[in-house]
């Protein structure tokens, strides 16, 4: 596939929402992006960051501050970006409409499972409905209730047109393709009497459901996350069987102790898959150059590798490193991020959750320090556009950084 870079946008991050992600548009172009994803901007409580979706195809009135999706899309049209929505299709908010006007599209037990710990804080993945008198389930937070794919394990095809249909809504729109979130969390198996995250990595359930969805949508751009801890051979099962052009493993950004040669070695073992999508920064992940590189040897894995794919995260080109307690207090730690939240509430203590919280990315970005990085021709921003140069034109010197540690050539 030809070279593709993604750069991703976390929507909450913007105080003047589409406006604000409108005029950085222009930056991203001079990166030489060609898609901009957006993390979702859809109806939501905000209980989880957007992914707790309470209506598909109305935009969360915090975005339209002074600026219209439409005027968003057509401006990334304009200077040569695609635009790709974020997709969740594992949950949905409990205050989405089919909670209540159609639960049949949920997972329902008559009793709680105490071996299916959801995914946040290992407290029960059951929620107790006393209206109902009925267990729901949700591997993230407690409003996420988890969509019931197969019921009666067979795929459940209502479910698949109101996805279909919330894909032409915004295809008319103007968006170009769409991220699929957390699509292996409809693997689970019921018949199981614990819930193992083993057991959601491989599935015929997932690849299922994204063939449904997106079935005759070959001029979609697709994106798909994964967790892949063999470190490609999950990735290749759903490139194999799916229509998805990139799968991203966002456990590759957990191996960074490996460090140098080692760290690249592991990249380039996924990156021989021509569909795989390096990913090193997210808005579920702290910044990396506070996991133990340096900013320099971040850009350096990223662009002297052979993944044909990459993601950049907003602000990454910048090197930031995680913001200081100052910058990002504890009450709005909390308030950024329900998995620490759900963590701390549980005993965690705060401190020896900060380091790794999501939240670390999901503050803005210093804009003037981008403005500052424009101006002087070392800084990290002018060292990430070279490095994409240099990626995309495949001129790649061999020496490491640190000039302690060369590669062989092929």
């Amino acid at each position: 596939m030809a070279k593709t870079l993604v750069y991703q946008l976390y929507p909450l991050a913007w105080p003047d929402g589409l406006k604000g992600m409108t005029k950085h548009l222009s930056r991203v172009a001079e990166l030489g992006a060609d898609y901009v994803w957006l993390s979702p901007i859809y109806d939501s409580p905000l209980e989880d960051g957007g992914y707790d979706v309470a209506d598909y195809k109305s935009i969360n009135k915090r975005f339209k501050k002074g600026c219209s999706f439409r005027e968003f899309v057509d401006r990334a049209h304009s200077i040569g970006l695609g635009v790709v929505m974020d997709l969740p299709i594992n949950h949905t908010s409990t205050r989405h409409r089919w909670f209540d006007a159609h639960p049949e599209y949920y997972c329902w037990s008559k009793v709680n499972h105490p071996g299916w710990r959801n995914l946040f804080n290992d407290d029960s993945a059951w929620q107790y409905l006393e209206s109902d008198d009925l267990y729901f389930l949700h591997l993230f937070h407690h409003t996420q209730a988890d969509l019931n794919w197969f019921p009666a394990g067979k795929l459940n095809f209502h479910l698949v047109y109101e996805f279909q249909d919330i894909v032409d809504f915004w295809i008319r729109q103007g968006v170009d393709g769409f991220r699929i979130d957390f699509p292996q969390g409809i693997n689970k198996d019921f018949e199981k009497m614990t819930l193992d995250l083993d057991d959601l990595l491989y599935g015929h359930k997932a690849v299922e459901v994204i063939n449904a969805i997106f079935d005759g949508r070959e001029d979609l751009f697709l994106m798909m996350e994964c967790f892949d801890p063999t470190m490609g051979d999950i990735v290749n099962y759903y490139t194999e069987n799916t229509s998805v052009n990139f799968v991203s493993n966002v456990l590759t950004k957990e191996e960074i102790a490996r460090g140098g040669l080692e760290f690249l070695g592991l990249i380039e073992r996924q990156a021989k898959n021509p569909r795989y999508m390096l990913e090193l920064e997210s808005h579920d992940s702290p910044r990396f150059p506070s996991r133990g590189a340096t900013p320099e040897d971040m850009i350096w894995s990223m662009f002297n590798s052979a993944a044909e794919g990459i993601c950049l995260y907003q602000g990454q080109e910048l090197g930031l490193e995680n913001p200081t307690k100052s910058n990002l207090p504890d009450k709005k730690l909390l308030a950024l991020d329900a998995q620490t939240s759900m963590r701390y509430i549980k005993g965690e203590n705060i401190d020896a959750l900060r380091p790794l919280s999501r939240a670390n990315a999901r503050i803005p970005i210093p804009l003037d320090e981008y403005s500052r990085q424009e101006q002087d021709p070392s800084s990290y921003l002018h060292l990430t556009k070279r490095w994409i140069q240099r990626w995309r034109e495949d001129k790649i010197p061999r020496i490491y950084p640190s000039g302690t540690a060369h590669l062989v050539s092929d």
